[in-house]
């Protein structure tokens, strides 16, 4: 194991990865809102995750058979894959209101979970940017020999 990274270090990153959580779970106790909501709410953004990431993965792929000569065999498994998708999303959202939030109609939960799907994504990319920045600014210079 190298020796910047010890065990104590590997708790400590896991215990702040997990700090936002235990903070949130902690602050919630003694409030009203309903779990059934945030479960749906979960299952929503799961399902248009998979679905969107499905699509991405079908043109991944289509490259991909592209450069390895075999036309059909990657991409046609993520196409299946994001058929799924599409049909989960559309036979949970036809349930009732199993999946709908407070929208009024199938096509207005769907384009509410794909635009919460893209500002999350956007959110993650600009913290991600931050992060990258962040650590080259914090990059030290070697230390010359002086000979």
């Amino acid at each position: 194991m190298n020796k910047r990274i010890t065990p104590l270090r590997l708790v400590l990153a896991g215990l702040l990865f997990l700090l936002p959580t235990l903070v949130l779970v902690l602050l919630s106790k003694g409030s009203v809102y309903d779990s059934e909501r945030g479960l749906i709410r979960f299952a929503n953004a799961f399902l248009t995750s998979y679905t969107l990431a499905s699509f991405f993965l079908v043109l991944n792929m289509f490259q991909y058979s592209k450069s390895r000569r075999q036309p059909t065999a990657p991409w046609v498994s993520m196409a299946f894959a994001a058929i799924l998708g599409v049909l989960v999303t559309f036979l949970l959202t036809t349930q009732g209101s199993f999946l709908m939030e407070e929208n009024g109609s199938q096509r207005a939960q769907i384009l509410y979970n794909i635009i919460h799907f893209i500002v999350t994504s956007l959110a993650i990319i600009v913290a991600i940017g931050i992060m990258v920045l962040l650590s080259f600014v914090n990059l030290e210079p070697k230390e010359q020999n002086k000979s």
